[in-house]
C-alpha cells in the first residue's frame, strides 16, 4: 500500500491512490495501525497529510510516501483555513479517495472532501466524541471504518479492520537484550501507551506500590496536549517509594514485537472528564502481548476483544490492578493465561486485513477491483441486428481486452445485411469469438441465448454504438474479484458533436467525474432528481454479473422492449450487492437528431410503464407534475413563485454548468431548459402509453 509498493505493467494507471490524514504530531496505535496495513498492503498508493508536524509524520517519510502538514493550531478557529488548505492540496493532487482518522482528521477529510470534489472515508479507532459528531461525520463521508466491532454499534454499515499484528515477533532473552533490561529479580509489567493522564499509568504505578516483586516499564509516547504528564509520573512514584520500580522509558519504535521480555502487559484508559472516551476500544499494544504469549491485564470493554488472554479490572482501580499481579505471580497462570492469548489471535493475518481495507477503499471510491492483477475469466455477450458495421467496429475493440480464455459470444436476432458474415469472419479469426443466430431474439431473449450459451460464470454485456474504453473488460475482471457475485455496473460518456447535441448530454446523462469527484452539489443533484450513476440500475452498454443473479431473477425480461435492462439490474440488487465500477468505461453514440432523441426516451417511458416499477413510475409522475405546478406557483406569486424559481434553477444548475464548461457554451446554455421539458415529457408521455397498453404477449 506504500508509495513504494512495487508498480507492474498490469497495475501502472490502476492503481488506488489514497490520501490519509493524520490528526496530530504524535505516533500512536491509529497512526501504528495504518502503517502497518500499508506495509502489508499492494494495490494502494498514499500521501499523508499530518495536521501537526511530529513523530508521525516523520515516519512516513522515512517509509517514503510523501508528507505535507497542514497545522491546525491548537483553537477552533483555526480549523476554516486548515480545511481549506487541506482542499487545496486535493484539489492538486487529485487523489481517488481522502481517510481521515479519528474524529478530528475525520471532519477535516470529510470538509476539504467536500471542498475539493473528492469522495471521503474516516478510520475511528475509539469511542470518543459518542453521539452527535460521530453520526454527523458518518452523514458526510462516502465510507466508514472502524478498528473494533463495538465502534459499530448504531452506525451505518462499514468495515472492521482489527489492529494488525508486527513481523518478527522475538524470544524474550532477545528482547530484554535488545531492551537492555537488568536483569533485578522483579517480574515486569509494561505499558506502551501515551503519556495522557486518561490512560492509567498512575493507576499502575499505585498499583506496585500496593504489590511486591514487579516492576513497571513505560514505554511512553509524549502527548503535545498532556506536557506535565511525564513529570506527574515522576513526582506520584517518589511520593509513594516505589521509583526504584517504575522506568519510564522513552518510546521504542516496534516495542510490540519485544514485549516477550515483559511478564504482564497492563493497559488501563479510563474515563476520564476530559478523555472524551470511555475505554479503549483496541490495543494494538494488547494484540501485541498476545502475540508474544503476555498476559493482559486490561480495563472495559477491552476483554472483550481479547478473551481468555487478558484479566479485566475496573478502571480506576489500583487495588484491582493490584490483584491481577499478585495472581500473575504465579508461573502456571502467567503461561495459561498468555497461552490463552496466544489463540485469541492465532489466525489474524496482516496482509488478508490489508486486503480487506484496500478492498473496502477501492469500493468506496467506486473503483472496485483497483491495483488487482487477477480475476475471472469472462464471457462478453452483444446482441445484433442489422448492424455489420458497428459489429465489426466493437469487434475490432474488444478482441484485443480478451484474455487468452475469455470469449464474445455474438448473439443475431436474424439480420438480413452482412452482420452474421462479419460476425463468422472475426470468429473464424479469433477462436474466442462466437456466433449464435436466433431469428426473432429481441435485445433481452438474445441476451438469455447468449448467457446460456457462455463458457463462463462471469458474463459481462456492450452493446454495437459503444465503444470500450480500453481496460473496460479488465475492470469489470478485477472488480469481480473484488466482489464475486455482485451486480457490476460500468459507466459511459456520450458523444456531442453539435450545441443540441451537447444539450441532451449535459440534461439527459450523468457524468463519470461527477461520481467519481463529486461536488455537494452535484450529489444533492443527483439524489434528487437522478441524473447520477446507480449500481441498482445498470444499462446494457457496461455491465457484468455471475450466471447465477441472471439465473435467480429468471434472465433479462423478454416482455419489455426497452428499459429491460434497468428492470433486469433492480431485481437482481434486491438479491445481491450492486458496486458501481467507474473504470469500466464504453462511450456511447446519441441518436443523430432531436427527433430520434425524442423518440427514445419515449421508449424508456414506455419501459417504465411496461416495467410497472414504482420507483420509475414516480420519477415519470415527478416529472408529469412538477411542470403545471410549478406553472401554477409562477402565477400565484409570492413565496410560492420564489419557491417554484428556486427549484426550477435547481433542476437546471447541473446541467447548465455542465453546458458553460463545454464548447460553445453560450448556445448550449440557452437549449438547456428547452431540452429538458422536451426530453421529460416525451418521458412522460411514453410512460403513460406503457401503462394504458401492455407489452406484447401480455395482453
Amino acid at each position: 500500500m506504500v508509495a513504494e509498493a512495487a508498480v507492474t505493467p498490469q497495475t501502472q494507471g490502476t492503481r488506488l491512490r489514497v490520501c490519509v490524514v493524520l490528526p496530530s504530531a504524535t505516533r500512536g496505535g491509529a497512526e501504528i495501525w495504518q502503517e502497518r496495513l500499508a506495509a502489508a498492503g499492494s494495490r494502494v498508493d498514499l500521501e499523508v497529510i499530518a495536521l501537526a508536524e511530529g513523530d508521525a509524520a516523520a515516519q512516513w517519510r522515512r517509509l517514503g510516501v510523501p508528507v505535507t502538514v497542514v497545522p491546525t493550531g491548537t483553537r477552533a478557529k483555526g480549523a476554516p483555513r486548515a480545511v481549506a488548505r487541506v482542499a487545496a492540496v486535493l484539489r492538486r493532487s487529485r487523489p481517488d479517495l481522502v481517510l481521515g482518522h479519528g474524529v478530528k482528521a475525520g471532519l477535516v477529510a470529510a470538509a476539504a472532501g467536500a471542498m475539493s470534489g473528492t469522495r471521503s472515508a474516516w478510520v475511528r479507532h475509539d469511542d470518543s466524541f459518542e453521539g452527535g459528531l460521530v453520526r454527523l461525520l458518518d452523514t458526510l463521508v462516502d465510507g466508514r471504518v472502524s478498528s473494533a466491532q463495538r465502534l459499530t454499534t448504531g452506525r451505518p454499515a462499514g468495515l472492521v479492520v482489527p489492529p494488525p499484528l508486527p513481523t518478527g515477533m522475538v524470544s524474550r532473552a532477545e528482547a530484554t537484550a535488545r531492551l537492555g533490561l537488568a536483569d533485578d529479580g522483579l517480574l515486569r509489567v509494561a505499558m506502551a501507551t501515551r503519556l495522557a493522564p486518561y490512560k492509567g499509568v498512575d493507576d499502575a504505578i499505585r498499583a506496585l506500590a500496593q504489590v511486591d516483586g514487579w516492576a513497571l516499564h513505560v514505554y511512553g509516547v509524549a502527548d503535545a496536549a498532556y506536557p506535565a504528564e511525564h513529570g506527574r509520573l515522576v513526582a506520584l512514584a517518589e511520593s509513594l517509594g516505589v521509583a526504584g520500580r517504575v522506568h519510564l522509558h522513552d518510546p521504542v519504535d516496534g516495542v510490540g514485537s519485544l514485549l516477550a521480555a515483559h511478564d504482564a502487559l497492563a493497559v488501563l484508559t479510563r474515563a476520564d472528564r476530559d478523555a472524551r472516551v470511555t475505554g479503549e476500544s483496541h490495543s494494538m499494544a494488547a494484540h501485541e502481548a498476545l502475540a508474544c504469549g503476555v498476559p493482559v491485564v486490561a480495563t472495559p470493554p477491552l476483554e472483550q476483544t481479547l478473551g481468555e488472554g487478558c484479566l479485566a479490572v475496573p478502571a480506576g482501580d489500583p487495588a484491582a490492578v493490584a490483584a491481577a499481579l499478585v495472581g500473575l505471580t504465579d508461573a502456571a497462570v502467567r503461561a495459561r493465561v498468555g497461552a490463552a492469548g496466544r489463540e485469541v489471535v492465532a489466525g489474524e493475518d496482516p496482509h488478508a486485513a490489508a486486503e480487506a481495507l484496500e478492498r473496502h477503499l477501492a469500493a468506496v471510491a467506486l473503483r472496485p477491483g483497483a491495483g488487482r492483477v487477477d480475476g475471472p475469466p469472462v464471457s462478453v455477450i452483444t446482441t445484433v441486428l442489422g448492424e455489420a458495421e458497428g459489429l465489426g467496429t466493437l469487434l475490432d475493440q474488444l478482441r484485443p481486452q480478451l484474455g487468452p480464455d475469455d470469449e464474445v459470444v455474438v448473439v443475431d436476432g436474424g439480420s438480413r445485411d452482412a452482420t452474421v458474415d462479419v460476425a463468422r469472419a472475426h470468429a473464424q479469426e479469433d477462436p474466442r469469438v462466437t456466433v449464435v443466430v436466433s431469428p426473432g431474439a429481441g435485445i433481452s431473449a438474445g441476451r438469455n441465448i447468449g448467457i446460456e450459451r457462455a463458457r463462463h460464470d462471469l458474463v459481462a454485456c456492450t452493446d454495437v454504438g459503444c465503444e470500450p474504453a480500453a481496460g473496460w473488460l479488465t475492470s469489470l475482471r478485477r472488480a469481480a474479484a473484488d466482489h464475486p457475485g455482485a451486480l457490476l455496473t460500468g459507466v459511459y460518456d456520450v458523444t456531442a458533436t453539435t450545441p443540441l447535441q451537447r444539450a441532451l448530454a449535459v440534461t439527459g446523462y450523468p457524468v463519470v467525474e461527477e461520481s467519481t469527484h463529486p461536488t455537494p452539489l452535484t450529489r444533492l443533484h443527483g439524489r434528487l432528481f437522478g441524473r447520477a450513476f446507480d449500481p441498482t440500475m445498470p444499462t446494457g452498454r457496461s455491465m457484468a454479473l455471475h450466471r447465477d443473479a441472471w439465473r435467480e431473477v429468471g434472465g433479462f425480461p423478454e416482455h419489455l422492449a426497452t428499459g429491460e435492462d434497468v428492470t433486469f439490474g433492480r431485481a437482481v440488487a434486491q438479491r445481491r450487492p450492486a458496486v458501481l465500477v467507474t473504470d469500466a468505461l464504453v462511450t456511447w453514440e446519441q441518436r443523430p437528431t432531436l427527433r430520434s432523441t425524442l423518440r427514445m426516451y419515449y421508449r424508456y417511458g414506455q419501459g417504465s410503464g411496461h416495467s410497472r416499477d414504482a420507483l420509475l413510475l414516480a420519477r415519470d409522475a415527478a416529472r408529469a407534475l412538477a411542470y403545471p405546478v410549478g406553472v401554477a406557483l409562477v402565477a400565484r406569486g409570492g413565496a410560492a413563485r420564489g419557491l417554484a424559481l428556486a427549484a426550477g434553477a435547481l433542476y437546471l444548475s447541473v446541467p447548465a454548468l455542465r453546458a458553460a464548461r463545454g464548447p460553445q457554451p453560450v448556445r448550449t446554455t440557452l437549449l438547456v431548459a428547452p431540452v429538458s421539458a422536451l426530453r421529460d415529457g416525451a418521458k412522460v408521455l411514453g410512460a403513460l402509453d406503457g401503462l394504458r397498453h401492455p407489452p406484447d404477449g401480455d395482453a
